[in-house]
């Protein structure tokens, strides 16, 4: 594999690595909504703001959202929805082998 292609693969691997906490995903899922300060959307998932903040960090430097200075506040916001269909595309196909697996018919 060349160095191009295993940067390709590395930067995939980064952003997976961005999802794999809960919270950052429901972080993701409120600023679906719109752009949130850290101190309102803190409260808004009952987090501490440093906790938040650690998180957006984390999500900002995939490049799933960026922050834009409003007077003394920061705002965030969603630059990558697709990563929420790609999360519930995820979380249909486990919920449908854990079905199949348990035997559960799907909900009509």
């Amino acid at each position: 594999m060349d160095d191009r292609t295993l940067r390709r693969y590395e930067l995939r691997a980064e952003l997976f690595k961005a999802l794999a906490h809960p919270i950052r995903i429901l972080l993701l899922e409120k600023l679906r909504e719109r752009p949130w300060c850290v101190c309102e959307l803190a409260a808004e998932v009952g987090i501490e703001k440093s906790v938040a903040s650690k998180h957006l960090s984390q999500l900002k430097s995939v490049g799933l959202i960026a922050d834009e200075k409003r007077g003394t506040l920061v705002e965030y916001q969603l630059v990558a929805p697709c990563v929420l269909d790609m999360a519930a595309c995820a979380e249909g196909t486990i919920l449908e082998q854990r079905r199949k697996r348990l035997g559960i018919a799907a909900a009509e």
